[in-house]
């Protein structure tokens, strides 16, 4: 049963660990904001689709970022405890260093499970979203593109668009500069005109009642057609389904699979849980400080210990994907470097005769 120091620990690194997630997801999501609307001004994305994606993306960021914020929370709880002189309070109590392990993992056993069931069920089916609607607000691009009294490029430079209003999805006073295969240029007008996907996913401008002039520039062979309706062909070809990627692949396919891609994508889901266990070993001792020392720079080793450990992971699933190394190697030799590091951030302790105490035990005497 846990006692009242250990849930008032949990419950101070659990407060901590909310507003730092809360912090770097505002921060990330801000940023992909931030793309969003840039490839929005661009005409490559629909704005509509914007907070969609944002959201669909909120659980892929938690995953990956939910060990940072945890070993962020663990960092600047415990160095406040030590800089405030509570842990040595607590050490007079008989309430050791060593017994913050226990509060850490209260806190870190729950967390890996919920993260854990995050990353291996619902993190496919949400990135299965992102990627349909990734491709689905780039597909309506084509639509929110045409933006009144602008001229814009399609079908790689072919076309050129011009749309004099917009009422919304017809469009008004359509003018479209085109280049033929044989060198020649036209011009085709349209009073009125809107846009059809057919169901090969080729996407058309349909003008009604216009006229194309055809010829060679510098020449005097144009020829002139007035037509009632006419179709332009602005797609290269159907989108590709490019969101079936491995992320996507349930976790039971995942299980006994052959090809090295979707082992590494298995062991990539078990990355998260992993490392938040991890850290809950290494992350206390690193935090351990002098009353009157600093505790930010003790922050700083841990974020750069964390930033090794996260390029670490990528070089070992680059290696994994491409048959590199073996299924029994994988990524856990990178959650054993780090399992070691705890280990001996543990033994540097004991064998320097501290103990995890943050002073020294006063002799019979009075003097430390």
């Amino acid at each position: 049963m846990p006692s009242i120091i250990d849930r008032y620990l949990a419950r101070e690194i659990g407060l901590t660990l909310l507003a730092t997630t809360l912090a770097l997801m505002a921060i990330i999501l801000s940023h992909r904001l931030a793309i969003y609307l840039s490839k929005v001004a661009n005409g490559l994305l629909s704005r509509d689709s914007i907070f969609l994606l944002l959201g669909l993306q909120a659980i892929e960021l938690l995953v990956i970022f939910l060990p940072l914020a945890f070993l962020l929370s663990i960092m600047l709880t415990l160095g406040r405890l030590y800089r405030d002189h509570e842990m040595a309070a607590l050490a007079a109590c008989g309430y050791g260093p060593l017994s913050v392990y226990r509060a850490a993992f209260i806190l870190a056993a729950p967390l890996a499970l919920a993260t854990g069931v995050l990353s291996l069920y619902l993190l496919p089916i949400t990135m299965d979203l992102q990627f349909e609607a990734l491709a689905k607000a780039r597909k309506e691009a084509e639509v929110s593109m045409f933006t009144p009294g602008t001229f814009r490029e399609v079908l790689n430079g072919q076309h050129v668009v011009y749309i004099g209003a917009l009422n919304g999805t017809e469009l008004h006073n359509v003018f479209i500069q085109s280049r033929e295969s044989n060198g020649d240029l036209s011009v085709t007008t349209g009073q009125q005109g809107h846009q059809e996907v057919g169901e090969d996913g080729i996407r058309h401008i349909i003008l009604d009642r216009g006229y194309r002039y055809r010829g060679q520039p510098g020449h005097n062979n144009y020829e002139m057609i007035q037509f009632e309706r006419a179709t332009l062909r602005v797609d290269t070809a159907p989108p590709p389904e490019s969101w079936q990627h491995r992320e996507t692949v349930p976790v039971r396919q995942l299980w006994g699979a052959s090809e090295p891609r979707l082992q590494a994508e298995l062991q990539m889901r078990f990355n998260s849980p992993i490392q938040i266990l991890i850290i809950a070993l290494w992350a206390p001792p690193l935090a351990r400080a002098q009353p009157r020392q600093g505790r930010y720079g003790r922050v700083v080793a841990a974020v750069l210990l964390y930033a090794i450990n996260f390029n670490l992971i990528g070089i070992a699933e680059s290696w994994f994907s491409h048959g590199t190394v073996g299924p029994s190697i994988g990524l856990w030799w990178v959650h054993g470097l780090f399992l070691l590091l705890g280990v001996g951030l543990l033994l540097q302790h004991h064998r320097g005769g501290q103990g995890f105490r943050p002073f020294r035990a006063a002799s019979p005497t009075g003097r430390a």
